[in-house]
C-alpha cells in the first residue's frame, strides 16, 4: 500500500518580474491513477500559491494523501533563532517571523534583501547574510561575503552551512549557503518568500488539520488510506536523474523527474526509507533536512551513474587543471586574434565568440577594425 495518493514537486524562484519557461516556477503533479504527470509553469510566486492551494484543497476534500516538496531550504543553521531571541519552537518561530515581514505582491516584488539587512543590523558583527543588487543601496547587506562563520578558527557567530549541506558537500555535491542571496546558483532569496508560502499553506484552515512538515513534525509518516494528509518536504531536484524526461527546459524535467521517482518508490514501498534520514536534533528542531538524502556521508548516495551532482545546473565548478586538459590540436587552430591565448572554435576563426568586439588598448580600436 504506499504512503501517497498524489505527488507535488516545486522548482521554486525568486525573480522579481512576472517570468515563464527557464528559471522561473515549475511544478508537476503525479498521482497514483494516472500515468503521466502534470507540469504547470507559474508566472509569479501568487499564482504558484493559489494553484497549490486549490491542489491541496481538493486531494483534502478527496480523502488524499498529498506529498508536496519545495526546492528551497526549509531551515536555517542551528542557533539562527537563538540569535534573533525569537521564543519557541526554533523552525516554528522563524517561520513566523519571516511571514510577518516579508512582503511579496502580485508581480513579484518583495522586500526580502531589506529584511535581510534588518536581520544583518540586529545580528551585528556575526550578520550572516550576503549578496544584493547593485543598485540596492542597503548598509547592512555587503553585495560580496565578508562575514566569517562559526567553524574551527571561529568560535561564535553562526554556521555558514546545515547539517544536511555538510553530508551533500562530503559526497561531492555542490549545495550554495543559504546565507547567499545573490547571484549563480543562490538559494538564500527563494528560501526567504518561499518559508511564508509554505507557512500559509501548512496553517491554512481548511489544511491545518491534517498537515505536518517534515522532518519538524514528523518523520516516517503513518497515513492510512482513505484519510487526508499532507507533508511538505524540502527538496533538492538534482538527485534525482531527470535528463531521460520530457521538457521544455531542465526545471520542467527536474519536477517530473521527482515525482516520477517518489510514485515509483512508493509503488515499491521503499519511499518510507527518505522519511528516515535525519538522525540529530538540530535537523529535527530548526535546520530541516533534503527529502532522501542519507544521514551519514556515504559516497553511494550521490555516485549512482547519470546522477547530478550540483544544486543548480548554473553553477560554477572548479575547472580540471591544466594537466588533465586533453591538448590542443597544433594543426588547423590559431589562437584568437585579440591575444586572449583561447582557440576559435571553427577551424578558420579568428575570434573566440564576442572577442572581435573587444577593443585593443593599444591602438584604442576593436580587434575586428583594420
Amino acid at each position: 500500500m504506499p504512503l501517497f495518493d498524489r505527488y507535488v514537486a516545486v522548482d521554486w524562484s525568486a525573480n522579481n518580474t512576472p517570468k515563464l519557461g527557464a528559471n522561473s516556477i515549475w511544478s508537476s503533479v503525479a498521482t497514483t491513477a494516472a500515468a503521466d504527470a502534470l507540469t504547470q509553469n507559474h508566472s509569479t510566486r501568487r499564482q504558484a500559491e493559489a494553484f497549490l492551494l486549490a491542489q491541496l484543497r481538493a486531494s483534502v476534500d478527496a480523502g488524499e494523501r498529498v506529498l508536496l516538496g519545495m526546492d528551497f531550504p526549509y531551515g536555517y543553521p542551528a542557533g539562527f533563532a537563538a540569535a534573533l531571541r525569537l521564543r519557541g519552537d526554533a523552525w516554528r518561530a522563524t517561520w513566523s517571523y519571516l511571514s510577518q515581514r516579508i512582503l511579496d505582491d502580485d508581480e513579484n516584488k518583495s522586500n526580502r534583501f531589506e529584511i535581510a539587512s534588518n536581520i544583518n543590523a540586529n545580528l551585528g558583527v556575526h550578520a550572516p547574510f550576503w549578496g544584493r543588487p547593485q543598485n540596492a543601496m542597503l548598509p547592512n547587506l555587503t553585495s560580496r561575503k565578508q562575514v566569517r562563520y562559526r567553524g574551527q578558527d571561529v568560535l561564535d557567530g553562526l554556521p555558514e552551512w546545515r547539517g544536511v549541506e555538510q553530508i551533500l558537500r562530503a559526497c561531492g555535491a555542490a549545495p550554495q549557503p543559504v546565507w547567499k542571496l545573490c547571484y549563480a546558483g543562490s538559494v538564500g532569496s527563494q528560501t526567504l518568500v518561499g518559508i511564508p508560502v509554505v507557512d500559509r499553506l501548512r496553517n491554512h484552515d481548511a489544511l491545518r488539520r491534517v498537515s505536518r512538515v517534515w522532518p519538524f513534525e514528523v518523520l516516517v509518516p503513518d497515513l492510512p488510506a482513505g484519510f487526508a494528509a499532507v507533508i511538505h518536504a524540502e527538496i533538492w531536484p538534482s538527485i534525482v536523474p531527470f535528463t531521460h524526461e520530457d521538457g521544455s527546459c531542465t526545471d520542467e524535467r527536474q519536477v517530473r523527474a521527482v515525482t516520477a521517482k517518489w510514485r515509483e518508490l512508493d509503488q515499491h514501498d521503499h519511499l518510507t526509507k527518505w522519511f528516515a534520514a535525519p538522525d540529530n536534533e538540530a535537523a529535527r528542531s530548526e535546520e530541516g533536512w533534503v527529502l532522501g538524502v542519507e544521514s551519514s556521508a556515504s559516497a553511494q548516495t550521490f555516485s549512482r551513474p547519470g546522477r547530478p551532482m550540483s544544486r543548480s545546473t548554473t553553477e560554477h565548478h572548479t575547472p580540471r587543471t591544466p594537466s588533465s586538459r586533453k591538448p590542443l590540436p597544433a594543426l588547423e587552430r590559431t589562437p584568437c586574434l585579440c591575444g586572449c591565448g583561447n582557440y576559435p572554435r571553427g577551424k578558420r576563426s579568428r575570434f573566440m565568440p564576442g572577442h572581435d568586439q573587444r577593443i585593443n588598448h593599444t591602438t584604442g580600436r576593436r580587434f575586428n577594425e583594420h
